[in-house]
Parts: structure tokens; sequence; C-alpha cells
């Protein structure tokens, strides 16, 4: 029994080569398949402007597309080990390329379901893109290129489509150009992975065992923690403009103060990059929340529109900083990658909850109870990811004091021939 827990391990433990091929491929796609989400707020503020529709309407536009892409991200522990994940990822990006070149042809109903097959296809694509990142030897590196990616490129889209596409091309330049992006990405599929060796190591266990597969509770137990974490941060970023407002600064400031923190605040994903796991999970996450609520503090005493645009610079690279390192803690828990697949599904229901709960909060323009929902989401979220890290090296520990006494040391093996 040993034997075969140890074999396992060691099957499992391997792990891709981390070849920049392999981690630009990754971050392309991750960039690509989560650029309509980044930009979401010109994507369907562009509608009502240029389309016509109504608020409600634009509401439920972002809506589907969320939804589709939930219902990939959550269903993806069902499938994302038993399929290849560069056909995978090539065919959902085909499918998000023509959905979105036909959008602009359709009516809103019809804009309505290609929305939601386009949501489907992205949360496919980064269910596999997600599921090969915890796979690979330096996780963080992976992660942390992809979020220095997306911010980088959604500030370029995002400038490029409001001077240069919307005013000259219409709302179907804007599809245009974002399906052009995605089928940008396909020239970088030849580099992505279809599988790693933690599938072969599934598949001979499950061929040689009758046991039933179990639900990994650490691992649901980590990414709760990655939800509730993103309902404080979403909470703010969600009225991040509306902090400025009541600070009484100017609508032009303030536009080009969020545009460079969307770019900025990838010095956080970089920084993460160099730091690497040489110092483990908790310890960067700790700095991270740290800085975190160096922002929150300099909010709190000061309406300088440059110590908000500091603070607002700090909190969103505190963020991003964080993020690969909750990867991280949900990979010690999953033994094959099909949890971290669901890590943007539970990034998306915090994202949900967080600016509800931060409307509701608000009283009289005064942010404080924002604040401190923040603050407390983010100390419950260290507390759970304490927890699964310190289980997981409990574990770690005892297995391995197992498999040290279960090897016969050299005097035992003489004993046992025979004289």
């Amino acid at each position: 029994m040993l034997e075969h827990t140890s074999n396992q391990q060691q099957h499992v433990n391997k792990k891709m080569t981390d070849t920049w091929a392999v981690l630009l491929s990754i971050g392309i796609f991750l960039t690509v398949n989560n650029i309509i989400y980044n930009v979401l707020f010109i994507i369907l503020g562009s509608a009502a402007d240029l389309k016509g529709y109504s608020e409600p309407q634009i509401g439920l536009l972002g809506t589907v597309y969320l939804i589709g892409q939930m219902v990939a991200n959550l269903s993806s522990v069902l499938w994302v080990r038993k399929l290849n994940w560069k056909l995978m990822i090539g065919l959902a990006t085909i499918v998000s390329v023509l959905s979105l070149y036909a959008a602009a042809f359709v009516d809103y109903n019809g804009f309505l379901i290609l929305l939601t097959i386009t949501g489907l296809a992205c949360g496919v694509a980064q269910a596999c893109v997600m599921c090969c990142i915890s796979g690979l030897q330096d996780p963080t590196k992976a992660y942390s290129l992809g979020l220095g990616l997306q911010v980088v490129v959604a500030g370029a889209v995002i400038y490029f489509l409001q001077l240069h596409v919307t005013p000259n091309y219409g709302y179907a330049g804007l599809l245009f150009t974002i399906a052009g992006l995605f089928a940008f990405s396909l020239f970088f599929l030849f580099s992505m992975p279809s599988t790693d060796d933690r599938t072969s190591s599934i598949v001979q266990h499950a061929t040689t065992s009758k046991m039933p597969s179990k639900v990994s509770v650490p691992s649901l137990i980590a990414l709760g923690g990655i939800g509730i974490y993103f309902i404080g941060q979403t909470g703010i970023w969600g009225f991040l403009e509306r902090i400025a407002v009541s600070k009484n600064m100017d609508y032009e400031f303030i536009g080009i103060v969020l545009g460079a923190v969307l770019v900025l605040c990838s010095i956080g994903a970089f920084l993460a990059i160099k730091v690497g796991s040489r110092y483990g999970i908790l310890k960067p996450m700790i700095f991270g929340i740290g800085l975190f609520f160096i922002s929150v503090v300099l909010w709190m005493i000061s309406d300088n529109k440059w110590v908000y645009a500091l603070s607002a610079l700090i909190y969103a690279s505190a963020w991003n900083f964080c993020l690969p390192y909750q990867l991280l803690a949900v990979n010690k828990t999953d033994k094959d990658g099909s949890y971290a697949a669901m890590i943007p599904a539970f990034q998306s229901i915090g994202g949900a909850v967080g600016p509800a709960m931060a409307g509701i909060l608000i009283f009289d323009g005064n942010f404080i109870y924002v604040y401190l929902l923040a603050i407390f989401t983010s100390i419950a979220s260290l507390v759970i990811f304490w927890m699964v890290t310190k289980r997981h090296s409990d574990e770690d520990a005892t297995n391995a004091l197992k498999l040290k006494n279960s090897t016969p040391k050299k005097e035992d093996e003489y004993r046992t021939i025979p004289s």
C-alpha cells in the first residue's frame, strides 16, 4: 500500500518544463480569454451609446456572458482532466471568434445568445489554461505573467477602442477588434501543452483501483478562501471611481488615474514573478495584504488626489501580487489540477457578491464600512489559506516519516540473507 502511494505521489509530482514558449502561450491565452471581462464596461457602455440599448438590456448582456463563463468553470472538474487541452483551447477560441464576428449582424436576442456562447467558450479555455498552470514547476511565474499581460493589454485595448475604433467603425468595429485578438492568439496554440504527467498517473490509478474518487474538501475550502477574498477586493474596485468623487476630484483626473492604475498595477504581478515561491505561500500573502491595509489607511486619512492615486496603485498592485499565491494554495491540495481549473469561477462568484454588498454598506457617501468589509475578508481568507497549507504541510511530514520508517536499513537487509 505504501509503495503504491509512493509511486502515485512520484507521478503526481512530475511537473512540466517551464519553457518561455509555454509560459508565453499560457499568458496569451489567459489574457485573451479574460479580455471581455476586463473591458466589459467598455463593451456594455458602447452598446448603450451606439446600439441604443437600455441599462437593463446591457446589464443582461454582461450577466449572460458571466453565467456562461461560470458554468464552464464550475463544470470543468468533471472534464478538464479527460480532454486534450490544446484541442479544447483551439476549438473554444475559434467559437469565440465566430460568435463575436456574427454578433455584429444580429439583433439584441441574437446578441444575448452569442455572448452566452462566447462566455462558455472563454470559460472552457480558462479552465484548461488554469489546469495547465497548476502542473508547471513554478505556477506563480506563469500565473503572474498572465496577470501582468492581462492588465497591460486591457489598458491598451481600452485606449485603442475608445480613441480609434468605435469613433470610426462603430460597434461592429469593436466586436471585430476583439474577435481579431482571439484569432491572433491561435498562433500561440502550438506551444500549449496537451496534457501533463498527472493525467497518465490518474488513468493508471483509475485502472488499478476500484476506490471511488473523493471530493477534495481542502481544495474546496481554498477555493472558498479565494471567493471570500474577492468579495472585499471587488467591493472596493466597483466603487473606486465613487471613492474619488466623494473626495471632490474632477472626472478627468479620475479617468486618467484609473487608466494608469489599470496598466501600472501589473507591477504586483511582475513582483510575484521575481519573488516566486522561495518564501512559501503565507509570507507573500501577508506582505500583499499588509500593502492593501496601507492603501486603505491612506484613503481614510487623506482626501489629497495624489494620495488617492498612490493608494489606488498600491491597492491594485497588492491584489495582483496575492493572486498567484492563492493559486499555489489551491495547488497544494489539488493533485491533478481539476480544482485549479475552478479558480476563475470562485473569483467570479466573489466578484458578483462584492459590489452588491459594498453598495449596501455605503451611507451618505461614507465608505468606512466598505473598507472594513475588505479588511475582514482579507483576514478571513488569510486564515483559511493558513489552515489549508498547515494541514497540507502536516500531511507531507507524516507521509515522509511513514516512507522513511518503511524503508529497510542495510543491516536489516543483510539479516534476511539465509546463511
